[in-house]
């Protein structure tokens, strides 16, 4: 089995392709833009370029795609250059997995079942590059693919395969280290998923034949202050340096409140743990 992972660089992608590569029967290869590269064999190319695309998915062949590469504001060139490249490119017989994000559910109404519907954001709000690419994303993949897995995850933590830690607990404890506060909001309630525990659910779908669209990640919902105080403690710091944040918002700049997910969908087709 060939599996490209597109993204292998950065901090979910690294983790999938570090484990696929050492499983035996699957030949992976992977993409980088920013330097450096984190793996010696990752071929450096910017998916939005159709031409050193379409010349690098020609020569891979691939039976399995993982989508992993992450633009965050630039999300929408993502979407509307990058994934259409690779939609262009896949036989019905190639699966894609592609790592969509709970901002799906902007509304904010959670918790989530993969059933319920999408929202968007209006465009002249901050977070609506990110927010609106991804629900197009899906929406242009259940529209033209029929074999994919669409990966929804909520916020991502933890230290990676290659030893990476998310950004916002390397925030958290460089406060903490010196004995500074930190606020995080409590009004804001999310499904945290360990990148470790999200690495693993993409491999089994790698070899796996599961389709459709999953929620990813634990049953427990909390908000970001109470998680980053749980986090605080097991980093071995005072957790009562984390202070509950401000919930005041700009009109054009409030967050969806709720995102949490359902993930009971998951837990019946994998006999997977999540922390």
């Amino acid at each position: 089995m060939k599996v490209c992972v597109f993204g292998a660089n950065g901090y979910v992608g690294s983790s999938v392709y570090k484990v696929l590569k050492d499983i035996s029967g699957i030949e992976v290869s992977g993409t980088f833009l920013e330097e450096p590269s984190m793996f010696d064999d990752l071929v450096k190319l910017d998916v939005n370029e159709p031409e050193s695309f379409s010349e690098y998915f020609k020569e891979e062949q691939p039976d399995v795609v993982v989508w992993s590469v992450m633009a965050g504001p630039n999300e929408h060139e993502l979407t509307d250059q990058g994934l259409i490249h690779l939609i262009t490119h896949l036989t019905p017989e190639t699966k894609l997995i592609y790592l969509s994000s709970d901002f799906v559910y902007s509304a904010g109404n959670g918790p989530y079942k993969e059933e319920d519907p999408l929202s968007t954001l209006p465009e002249d709000h901050t977070f609506s590059n990110y927010t609106n690419a991804k629900v197009k994303a899906e929406r242009l993949i259940d529209k033209e693919l029929t074999n994919y897995a669409i990966l929804r995850a909520g916020p991502i933590y933890g230290e990676n395969e290659i030893g990476k830690l998310d950004e916002r607990t390397d925030k958290l404890a460089y406060h903490l280290r010196a004995d500074k506060p930190i606020a995080f909001r409590d009004d804001l309630i999310r499904s945290f998923v360990h990148v470790a525990d999200l690495a693993a659910v993409i491999v089994e779908f790698v070899q796996n034949d599961l389709i459709g669209v999953y929620n990813t990640g634990p049953e427990k919902t909390q908000s970001f202050y109470e998680f980053m105080r749980e986090e605080a403690e097991k980093l071995g710091y005072d957790a009562d340096l984390v202070e509950k944040g401000s919930e005041e918002e700009r009109v054009d700049e409030e967050i969806p409140k709720n995102t949490s997910l359902n993930t009971e969908k998951i837990k019946e087709k994998l006999k997977l743990n999540f922390r």
